[in-house]
């Protein structure tokens, strides 16, 4: 009976040193968020890391074994705490009011500091950043949804979901922000864009 009890109910002394380790996981994901933020995956080092959080290299590799595991524990992370892309568009008809709901949606993005290490991080390494930047461009993609309908609406062509992607692509780099897995917009295509809005042929004369 005492032994099911103990069983089923964990000693003080065994809550205690789940406790400590957590907060020390805790502490070394803090530590490390902040190194690979500043100095990348390539410059970073695990002794770099237990000097900021105050801890032993062993009490570090005893919780991750090499820094490949701290930093995909990191980047995960910070994208699991970033703001949701889902966007509440009931009653919203207006399409210049659907894509200024995304431009503030980025924008509230971009000032969260989970997203600031993570885009610090990925633009200071180069170890798995096409494994981020798809990840990245996934969580990005319910605006991409929200974008290429509004354009659809507005007047269907089969340029729709690019121009989608140019829209939120240039509202990513206004703040700062690495565009999606798409590939960026190249001149030609972004002149093609502008003209498309204004409805002006590509042979129309701009000036005598």
């Amino acid at each position: 009976m005492k032994t099911s009890a103990t069983a089923r109910f964990p000693s003080r002394t065994a809550l205690r040193w789940e406790a400590a380790r957590a907060q020390s996981r805790q502490c070394i994901l803090d530590a490390a968020g902040a190194v690979f933020a500043e100095e990348g995956f390539e410059r970073a080092t695990m002794k770099r890391i237990a000097e900021v959080c105050g801890l032993s290299k062993v009490t570090l590799y005893a919780h991750f074994r090499d820094k490949e595991h701290l930093y995909t524990s990191v980047m995960d992370g910070h994208l699991a705490s970033m703001p949701s892309c889902e966007l509440d568009l009931h009653a919203v008809t207006d399409p210049g009011d659907a894509l200024l709901r995304i431009t503030e949606a980025i924008a509230r993005t971009a000032a969260d500091s989970s997203c600031q290490a993570f885009c610090k991080a990925l633009s200071r390494s180069g170890w798995s950043r096409d494994v981020y930047l798809n990840r990245w461009g996934v969580l990005l993609e319910p605006y991409l949804d929200v974008a290429e309908r509004v354009f659809a609406q507005a007047s269907v062509r089969s340029t729709n979901a690019r121009d989608s992607e140019m829209f939120l692509t240039l509202i990513l780099l206004e703040r700062g922000l690495p565009p999606g897995a798409w590939p960026v917009a190249d001149s030609a295509a972004t002149v093609a864009l502008f003209l498309r809005s204004y409805g002006v042929g590509r042979t129309h004369r701009c000036c005598a």
